[in-house]
């Protein structure tokens, strides 16, 4: 349950993050509204971590008890990711040629498709993809090994030495730099009240970590020095416990809440999908109306972007949850 509220902050985490760049990038350097943006952008950025340790744990929980079946296991997965993938990058393409980015062209297409540039934030899907075709291969290492603490440390140093010396045109899309994550929720997954039990224990080294690591990651950040990759890094792990021990506390005290919460968790990945898109028509509207202060722009895109993005994707939810249960119903009753 708890990753529910996990998954609903890295949403709304992800369009904040996106919204505020243009504060980051717009604002002069240096000034108070800069600074401002930059801490916001950079104290929320650990929602890409987030997403694939979330994709780890809920992708291996239900065979704890069970046998693993790669293929089925595949086809779930894939087919979930992919299929909205597909009619996202055509959906993007075709406004794209209308805003007047890009061209007609068939190679371009499937060549954005194949590397997840169709659109900035699209590259998540190439990630998730390659760990999914792995995930079985880290799920069996993790299962059997006898010191899984141990492992887990290797994989995040290896994870961070890729992080920071694999350098090249789309390197971003390298499982390798994300693998530890991955990891990290299929420990959770087979470690459970072990991992929850520490956790409580120590959630007050858990939340001054996110504060400093995260203060220490905007300066590295405003200041553009040479150790931002392992600290960017060590500040996506800490976030992660910051975030589960958040959505430890959610479960205890907003359980009334959880009905919203569970739809919003199913909505995620259309959310994610979706919000680029709206962002950028607005982005397009407002240089069409000539609106050049930088926090009328901010303001009208947080009131349009957020609303807009959730309002369409629960909606699409809840009725395609309606007609899957309508389906079952008549199923049943056939």
């Amino acid at each position: 349950m708890e990753l529910d509220y996990m998954r609903f902050i890295a949403c709304l985490a992800v369009m904040i993050v996106h919204i505020s760049a243009t504060g980051v990038t717009d604002y002069i350097h240096g000034s108070f509204p800069h600074i401002v943006m930059t801490l916001l952008n950079r104290s929320l950025k650990f929602t890409t971590p987030i997403f694939i340790f979330l994709s780890g744990v809920t992708g291996f929980y239900g065979y704890r008890n069970k046998e693993f079946k790669y293929f089925e296991f595949i086809k779930k997965r894939l087919t979930r990711v992919l299929i909205p993938y597909l009619f996202w990058c055509v959906l993007y393409y075709f406004a794209y040629i209308k805003f007047g980015f890009y061209g007609f062209d068939i190679k371009f297409f499937l060549k954005s498709v194949v590397q997840g540039t169709m659109s900035y934030h699209l590259y998540f899907v190439i990630i998730i993809t390659q760990l999914y075709l792995m995930g079985p291969i880290f799920y069996n290492l993790v299962k059997k090994s006898k010191n899984r603490v141990r492992l887990l440390v290797i994989s995040a140093i290896v994870t961070s030495l890729c992080v920071e010396y694999i350098r090249f045109n789309l390197s971003d899309r390298i499982f390798l730099k994300y693998m530890f994550f991955y990891m990290f929720g299929i420990f959770v997954t087979l470690e459970y009240k072990n991992f929850t039990t520490w956790l409580k224990k120590y959630k007050v080294y858990a939340i001054i970590g996110y504060i400093v690591i995260g203060l220490a990651y905007t300066l590295v950040s405003f200041y553009n020095m040479k150790i931002y990759s392992f600290v960017w890094f060590s500040f996506s792990t800490v976030s992660i416990l910051f975030v589960y021990l958040v959505g430890l506390f959610a479960k205890e005290k907003l359980h009334k809440l959880y009905g919203f919460i569970k739809v919003f968790g199913q909505s995620s990945y259309y959310i994610y999908l979706m919000h680029p898109i709206v962002l950028t028509t607005m982005i397009i509207l407002a240089a069409d109306k000539g609106i050049l202060s930088v926090t009328t722009r901010l303001i009208i895109y947080f009131a349009v972007v957020i609303p807009v993005t959730i309002i369409s994707c629960l909606t699409f939810t809840i009725v395609k949850n309606k007609i899957r249960g309508i389906r079952k119903k008549a199923t049943a009753n056939g």
